[in-house]
């Protein structure tokens, strides 16, 4: 069993890099991809739910169901789910960056060959992980409506938007335990468990899409309610299979009963990479509260100067959470590769082998800004197909259409800069990372996207502050890593032979 371990933990230590970082990064890729594609889904079976007519529709509207709004429910519920996104993004904040931490903690532990001390990160880690549900779950249940009312005046979407975010933060508990056990995995080079627990879910999700969202049989359609329940059930599916694979395989980590009680400093080690990561991710929440706020203040500005029957706010908000699914068609694999880049480099960092960091390091650069250009390549193309996907007004499919083509313009800096983020968190130092998130995401984006939608009166200068923020942040990346290079990367070791 030893040289078994052994051998497992070794291969992040003596295989070549690139092949390393694609054997271990092509299953999370793929679940990863396959994740970005069942939130497609979601957005593309409430966007039809114009074709269930009047009685369906009546049904699941209630008394704000008139004729009136046949031909824009599909907008409306976009624009709820955009809304909520958020908040969305918050909770996966939390979970994931906390995930961050375990998992840089436990590459680190088996690095340093201190296999105790990371059986209890992972049992320590797994617990803070339900404490954090519980609170998003106490948040679900008591602020939804009051959420939904703060953000739209228009009543559709506060019922589509109340009703989708009670349902998925109040049963959270299912990604927070299937996001930390997949990282748990992640950290021992077990790729392939956390893959089929992607694909479990994101199935399971899309099948449920189907059935609940439209009907099926003897099930009635319910819209968005029936989209927030799929999204559910696929967590659900997800973090049950991550319990039989941690309990039933062999593993490294094996965590037992004193493993889950709390120490202070092994949550704090959790922590100190986590918290910057959650963070830096936790941003994008803010930065998605800031970017709906100006487009609705440009959506009630066209209201009154363009035409007074138009439905601009809902328009332009629904077209950005569109761009937002569809964007992570791109970005949720590089992501999957970062996952496997971030075992790799801290198992490095934690063996002081200062060589293979950085060939790692090199290789992960390339292949996430290859892909990144195939991604500007795809959108500048193909946006118009994609949109086609959804059942949308033409308006709202123009007005997406060209923020898919000039946000993408920036995806090859955003590679790039999410590559020196994966170095920070790898060498324990994510407040860089927090930094450069804060300043694409808040100090330049938003300040920019403001400016631009005041001069130009035109959605379209919103959508460029995207790769003028992406190249800044670059450049203030950059710098960042050569200081962490020359405090912590330089002193490393040579490998030993």
């Amino acid at each position: 069993m030893g040289m078994e371990r052994n051998h497992r933990q070794n291969k992040m230590g003596t295989e070549p890099e690139g092949r390393l970082l694609l054997s271990m990064g092509w299953p999370i890729i793929v679940s990863m991809l396959v994740q970005a594609l069942y939130n497609i889904v979601d957005s593309v079976f409430v966007s039809r739910m114009d074709s269930l007519g009047p009685e369906a529709l009546s049904r699941i509207l209630g008394d704000l169901y008139t004729p009136e709004v046949l031909g824009r429910v599909g907008d409306k519920a976009l624009s709820a789910l955009s809304l909520v996104y958020p908040l969305q993004m918050l909770l996966i904040s939390v979970a994931v960056g906390t995930s961050v931490g375990i998992n840089s903690l436990i590459s680190r532990r088996l690095g340093a060959k201190r296999f105790e001390d990371a059986n209890r990160a992972a049992g320590n880690g797994l617990v803070v992980l339900v404490l954090s549900a519980t609170v998003f779950t106490v948040i679900g249940l008591t602020l939804s409506r009051l959420f939904m009312q703060w953000q739209s005046a228009d009543p559709i979407v506060q019922l589509m938007g109340t009703n989708y975010m009670s349902i998925c933060l109040s049963l959270c508990i299912g990604i927070f335990l299937a996001c930390g056990i997949e990282r748990i995995m992640t950290a021992q080079g077990r790729t392939i468990f956390a893959m089929l627990m992607q694909l479990t879910g994101a199935i399971v999700n899309i099948v449920l899409d189907r059935v609940f969202v439209l009907g099926w049989g003897p099930v009635p359609a319910m819209g968005v309610k029936g989209a927030a329940i799929a999204t559910v059930a696929g967590q659900f599916a997800s973090m049950l299979l991550a319990f039989i694979l941690l309990f039933t395989a062999k593993h490294e980590i094996r965590i037992r009963p004193a493993d889950c009680r709390l120490k202070r400093q092994t949550v704090y080690e959790i922590y100190r990479v986590g918290l910057p990561s959650i963070l830096r991710q936790a941003v994008g929440t803010i930065m998605m509260f800031g970017m709906n706020t100006i487009l609705k203040t440009l959506g009630d500005y066209h209201l009154e100067t363009i035409d007074r029957n138009g439905d601009f706010p809902n328009l332009y908000v629904g077209a950005f959470g569109t761009y937002f699914k569809l964007q992570s068609i791109i970005f949720m694999p590089v992501f999957g590769l970062t996952n496997a880049a971030m075992s790799v480099l801290g198992y490095n960092f934690g063996a002081r082998n200062r060589k293979r960091f950085m060939r790692a390091f090199k290789m992960l650069l390339l292949y996430v800004c290859v892909f990144m250009l195939f991604g500007t390549l795809l959108f500048q193309f193909f946006a118009d197909p994609l949109m086609h996907l959804f059942d949308v007004t033409q308006a709202l499919r123009d007005v997406a259409d060209r923020a898919l083509r000039i946000i993408s313009i920036g995806f090859v800096f955003a590679a790039a800069g999410i590559s020196f983020s994966t170095a920070f968190g790898a060498t324990d130092t994510s407040l860089y990372g927090a930094i450069i998130s804060l300043q694409r995401q808040l100090i330049v984006l938003l300040p920019v996207a403001a400016l631009l939608a005041w001069l130009t009166k035109d959605v379209d200068g919103i959508w460029w502050a995207f790769p003028i923020s992406e190249f800044i942040t670059l450049i203030v990346a950059s710098l960042l890593f050569r200081r962490l290079y020359r405090k912590k990367i330089k002193p490393l070791d040579d490998p030993i032979e």
